[in-house]
């Protein structure tokens, strides 16, 4: 039987990590921990021995990434997040991005398996019967990122509290005397973002005997122009204005700000704005954005060793529920 990287890595004297970067060719390894390893490996005949490993699994030394948009702030980190435990492990990533449509991130859970990854990390959007079916044909690893499928399908979920999140940030709202509270949120195919959110949202209205008007509700997609329009139909559809408004994300609210100032109105002196997520331009606009944050990095990190265990046949049950916390800036008044 051949030799494992935790046995090369107690020959040479390093850590596992250190050997997966040597095998791998790897930067951030010193060239005496090098030598060592190397040494380690001539002597072993290590190296056809992990080969004839990689060919008997029919998988290589490479990790999947299915995001749905490459291009926002959430996902960088996360990715970021994985990539310093992937590559410290020996991993290389190979990274798609499906644009939000649900057909490409089907093709790509096929075309991943043909590429013969060790295992998957899927940010989800929108879990169809034809997703769950492909989840279950593929036969590998897979981490779900982003929405909570553990009780309809195998697999290890990585997820934000967005229930909790909402909730408290409502709360927050009504702890600083807002009463007619409106909403800006997303379809409700995205079980994370457009149900659990709302969901929050209205359990702190009920528990403080508050309700919302239904022209406070508005739904949108994810783009600043929907919270946009979003606040516009809400403003011109309201008898009374709100004093303030939820968007369950910060492009949203940032939408919906802009609006606001085109319109005349001052936040929060006029209306209170907060969203979720805590992206890199919510401290950067005028008003500073009061929102939630998520620990991408941290989520993107777990999913990775939850990843890696499974990958080594220690499979973690259920889902795992990365933590948050408000962060207070400028965008709400206390009335």
């Amino acid at each position: 039987m051949g030799l494992t990287i935790k046995e090369i890595a107690k020959l040479a004297g390093v850590s596992k990590s250190t050997v997966s970067r040597v095998i791998n060719d790897a930067e951030h390894v010193s060239d005496k921990s090098r030598k060592k390893v190397q040494q380690v490996i001539e002597e072993t005949g290590y190296i056809p021995n992990s080969i004839a490993k990689d060919l008997k699994k029919n998988s290589t030394n490479s990790i999947g990434v299915i995001v749905p948009r490459i291009n926002t702030s959430t996902v960088s980190s996360a990715v970021e997040g994985i990539s310093n435990i992937m590559y410290d492990n020996g991993y290389n990533l190979l990274l798609t991005n499906t644009r939000l449509d649900t057909a490409e991130e089907i093709k790509y859970l096929e075309l991943l398996k043909e590429k013969r990854v060790s295992g998957i990390l899927f940010f989800a959007t929108e879990v169809t019967p034809k997703h769950l079916e492909t989840l279950k044909k593929i036969d590998l690893p897979v981490v779900v990122l982003g929405q909570d499928i553990s009780d309809i399908v195998d697999f290890p979920c990585v997820i934000h509290d967005d229930f909790n999140s909402a909730k408290d940030i409502v709360k927050y709202l009504i702890k600083y005397g807002h009463q007619r509270i409106a909403y800006i949120g997303v379809p409700e195919y995205d079980i994370a973002v457009g149900q659990l959110r709302k969901k929050g949202y209205k359990e702190a209205l009920a528990e403080n005997n508050l309700e919302a008007p239904e022209e406070y509700l508005y739904k949108g997609d994810f783009s600043i122009s929907s919270g946009y329009k979003g606040m516009k139909e809400i403003i011109e559809n309201s008898q009374e204005l709100p004093t303030a408004l939820f968007a369950v994300t910060d492009s949203l609210a940032l939408g919906a700000i802009k609006y606001l100032k085109e319109q005349g109105y001052q936040v929060p002196e006029d209306i209170s704005v907060v969203g979720i997520g805590n992206s890199e331009i919510s401290s950067w606009i005028t008003p500073e954005l009061t929102t939630i944050d998520y620990d991408h990095l941290k989520a993107g990190e777990e999913a990775s060793k939850i990843l890696l265990d499974y990958i080594d046949g220690n499979k973690f049950k259920g889902r795992l529920l990365i933590d948050y916390h408000i962060v207070e800036r400028e965008s709400v008044k206390k009335i």
